[in-house]
């Protein structure tokens, strides 16, 4: 990747320049703004690397700049004042249309940029062409003419339980299909609808739509929807009429959901107060969109009978972002839950966010990680599944792979590792630099049933587990040479079934909340606190993968007669004792 980077301290020059170089990019230093600004003019980057402080200039007026000259290139901020300053440019810099990869402490610099990078490469690679005269052209009497010819069609984004996966309801989004079988966004066509005075058709056509699919919709096993209405129309009594018409049409399939942005329930409070409490005299339940981007979300919650609240895809989208974009994601799930609304997390697209939201205690998800916007016959499709078996539910996911059948066993002289425990039950593989760490955990698992290997090099464990995944890995986060992080972050790609317990003993040492959030980020299952309680340990592991399998040994009680094994496991570096999984 070609990357510029404006920053006024020649250090970073020499500290970014052999790093960069070692992941393959090549970037071009500028440590004023003038010279910055000529060498845009002549070629153009894939990525620009932003100082926030330049001496007397400073970095949001490059953003500005950059925003009116070249909007297209995507920025990675840089800042050396902390993650506050950093947050709120961010937000200034996707205000003006820039696309932001990240926002990153000079002192995290090093460690973050990777990522963040390897990223970019990807979203590059993925990015699709975009036709710029897409929509282009419609007017008022052609989408007269689309309302009346068929035109309007109704697409489903799947709203699911984030913990399985499992349909629960999904939002219905508006789609517009040309004649020439093109489909457009609501984005493209919904702005003329309201100036034109036509949404209140468009509205009516799509509920009709829904009420048409109810039998597609019923094989689905959704049990709500949830449509917006438009402000324009909730400022009308035919409102009613609509919600009534699509209430009855629905009978006995799904319950309705109304959705209002808080824009709207601020705009109009006096209009929107008496319609709002209407609806929901209908049995209608209300939703709050957008939840956290205006001023008035607080009083609108406070003033209207929403039973469900959506937190916008923006936060959810930041949480890894900084401290700050995390704590403002839980402290919105927490005020839900105090009120006793269901929360929603929009815009979830990748594992990670999944696991945290089932961390904070989300009710439901939606986002591109369950499903893209499709057609009822897609959504009964995808998610309307037969139950096979007795774990089979309609629309589950299942978080990993099944597990890999047993393999044979190492010989305990191969120089891979240790094996301890024979063919007993699961293999439980365990890496730490410390040999008396290894060595208690081994003989603990091994009294319970489990076969066990042990590992003092990080790089040799994850060989051997390109060749045989273990059921489960136990991996401390502070090793030299390659450490805890980056071995799960290996593990959930080459061994994406393995559930991963990471232990540490900076849990108690001023760190907890960053290995909490970076264990979890990497696709961690469960963290341990050193020095190891044997219970909790145990427990961990029932959890996870149910315990021992027994089948190797007959069905008899492997772990019958166990000897008790040490007390704990000993960390010198620590006294106290805890877990967070």
């Amino acid at each position: 990747m070609r990357l510029m980077c404006l920053d006024d301290d020649p250090r970073i020059e020499a500290v970014l320049g052999r790093f960069l170089k070692r992941f393959g990019h090549a970037v071009d230093f500028h440590v004023s703004i003038a010279s910055f600004k000529a060498a845009l003019e002549s070629d153009l980057p894939e990525l620009v690397l932003l100082d926030l402080g330049l001496g007397r200039e400073n970095g949001i007026d490059v953003i500005h700049w950059l925003a009116e000259t070249h909007p297209g290139i995507p920025v990675v901020l840089l800042s050396g004042h902390g993650d506050d300053l950093l947050d709120t440019a961010r937000r200034i810099a996707r205000s003006t249309g820039i696309e932001v990869l990240g926002a990153v402490s000079k002192s995290r610099m090093v460690k973050d940029l990777p990522a963040i990078l390897e990223r970019g490469v990807k979203a590059a690679a993925q990015r699709p062409h975009q036709d710029p005269q897409a929509g282009a052209g419609i007017t008022r009497q052609d989408l007269e003419w689309q309302i009346r010819s068929g035109g309007i069609v109704a697409y489903f984004q799947p709203i699911v339980s984030p913990a399985d996966g499992r349909l629960r309801g999904a939002e219905v989004l508006a789609r517009l299909r040309l004649p020439s079988g093109q489909i457009l966004g609501a984005g493209e066509f919904i702005p003329l609808a309201e100036s034109s005075g036509l949404i209140y058709e468009v509205t009516e056509t799509l509920f009709e739509r829904l009420i048409e699919s109810r039998e597609t919709l019923a094989a689905s096993g959704l049990t709500f929807i949830a449509v917006n209405l438009s402000p324009l129309i909730l400022q009308q009594e035919r409102a009613l009429v609509l919600v009534r018409r699509l209430v009855d049409g629905l009978g006995g399939i799904c319950a309705v959901k109304i959705e209002m942005t808080e824009s709207a329930a601020s705009a109009y409070p006096d209009i929107l107060r008496s319609v709002a409490a209407q609806i929901h005299l209908m049995g209608v339940s209300l939703a709050i969109d957008d939840f956290g981007i205006g001023y008035s979300s607080m009083r609108a919650v406070a003033e209207l009978p929403f039973d469900t609240l959506k937190i916008d895809l923006s936060f959810v989208s930041e949480m890894f972002d900084s401290p700050k974009a995390l704590k403002l994601l839980r402290a919105m799930i927490s005020f839900g839950q105090t009120l006793e609304l269901q929360v929603v997390a929009e815009g979830v697209e990748t594992e990670a966010q999944r696991r945290l939201l089932i961390e904070a205690g989300v009710d439901f998800a939606q986002g591109y990680l369950f499903g893209k916007p499709m057609t009822a016959e897609l959504l009964a499709s995808n998610f309307s599944v037969p139950k096979t078996d007795a774990n089979s539910e309609p629309g589950s996911k299942p978080d990993r792979d099944p597990e890999p059948e047993a393999e044979p066993s190492r010989a305990p002289d191969e120089p891979t590792g240790r094996i301890i425990g024979g063919e007993i039950g699961r293999t439980i593989m365990v890496v730490d630099d410390d040999q008396r760490m290894l060595h208690a955990i081994a003989r603990m698992v091994t009294a319970w049933g489990y076969r066990c290997e042990t590992f003092t090099d990080a790089r040799t464990a994850l060989q051997v587990c390109e060749e045989t995944a273990p059921a489960v890995l136990i991996v401390d986060i502070y090793m030299p040479e390659l450490d805890g992080f980056e071995v799960i972050k290996r593990m959930r790609q080459i061994a994406p079934s393995t559930r991963i317990i990471a232990v540490s003993g900076d849990v108690v040492r001023g760190h907890h909340t960053n290995v909490l959030d970076m264990c979890r980020v990497l696709g961690a299952d469960a963290i341990l606190q050193k020095p190891i309680a044997p219970e909790r340990l145990e427990a961990t592991l029932e959890r996870l993968i149910g315990g021992p399998d027994q089948s190797a040994s007959g069905g008899a009680p492997v772990a019958s007669g166990r000897s008790p094994g040490p007390r704990r496991v000993e960390d010198p570096q620590s006294d106290d004792r805890a877990e967070v999984s």
